[in-house]
């Protein structure tokens, strides 16, 4: 009787470590199954992932015309740093208006385009062209490595009847940031010489590695080879026509009763807005666009075909 007992004793004992070493089995596979599940679940999101084409990019707006001078100063400092920091132009012409349909607010209203009405001579022009400049060039963004200070601008008056001025901006990230800006530049030969002095003192930094530096040229007196007549237009032609790009631009002037505006972004064509005579505040609408800046007779049929 003992010995039936014990070897029930003995079965129990083998049922009991049978069972748990089926549980123990069981558990196991569960884990390899999860296990086995989780790492087929990443795999394919991975794949999925590596295989799948980035999102679109959405196309650039276009720019539409600014209707007060802080905006006319971001969009034109963008344009500027955009064109010297992603396309290395260190020699740039801007125009910036001085209309009264931008600085209405101003306690005179004068028009500085001529083609508008302008009353005054240049250094009138200078007066309230030289507080826009000096905010511009404290607004290009040649770095982030300010430290926190500020870029400081001085302007030196060079011909006082001209109404031309040399401003600098020195950068606190170092000179190889800093800017130059020579305003109101005319025809005379006194400013192919300046240019040219700037161009060696100034932008030249003479290092492999190094950029050479801004330098713009503001609201100049000319147009083409033919502003500076027969004895200055060859001079003119190679050191400035042929070498500086005009970066950022807004000209305004009437076109058959209509205030006209021109907008030149850099890399953008020129846009032709027409002004919004219900609300001067708004932007102008934009009818027609032109890869190089369109003479008065072409904007003047654009104006046509659209009353008939």
């Amino acid at each position: 009787f003992s010995c039936i007992v014990r070897l029930a004793q003995a079965d129990t004992i083998h049922q009991a470590k049978m069972g748990a070493t089926l549980h123990h089995t069981t558990f196991t596979s569960h884990i390899l199954a999860l296990a086995l599940a989780f790492l087929l679940f990443a795999s394919s999101h991975v794949s999925a992932f590596s295989s799948s084409s980035p999102p679109p990019q959405q196309p650039a707006r276009p720019p539409i015309l600014p209707t007060n001078p802080d905006d006319v100063i971001r969009q034109a400092a963008a344009s500027i740093a955009k064109a010297y920091l992603h396309d290395g132009e260190h020699l740039q012409i801007i125009r910036l208006p001085l209309s009264e349909s931008i600085y209405g607010n101003k306690e005179e209203g004068f028009v500085a385009d001529r083609a508008i009405g302008w009353q005054g001579g240049p250094q009138e022009t200078l007066r309230y062209l030289s507080p826009l400049v000096s905010d511009l060039l404290k607004r290009i963004q040649m770095t982030d490595n300010t430290g926190g200070l500020a870029v400081k601008v001085s302007e030196q008056i060079l011909l006082d009847f001209d109404g031309s001025a040399l401003q600098t901006s020195e950068h606190p990230a170092g000179p190889l940031y800093d800017i130059q800006a020579l305003l109101q530049p005319n025809t005379d030969g006194y400013y192919l010489k300046t240019i040219e002095a700037i161009e060696d003192q100034f932008c030249t930094t003479k290092g492999e590695d190094t950029p050479d530096r801004l330098l713009l040229l503001v609201n100049p007196a000319w147009r083409d080879k033919s502003s500076w007549g027969f004895f200055g237009g060859k001079k003119a032609q190679e050191l400035i026509l042929d070498r500086y790009e005009t970066t950022y631009a807004i000209d305004q002037f009437i076109v058959k009763g209509k205030k006209v505006s021109l907008l030149k972004c850099w890399r953008e064509d020129w846009a032709v807005f027409l002004g919004n005579e219900e609300d001067p505040s708004l932007p102008g609408e934009k009818v027609a666009t032109f890869p190089t800046r369109p003479e008065y007779k072409e904007v003047e049929a654009v104006l046509v075909t659209r009353t008939g």
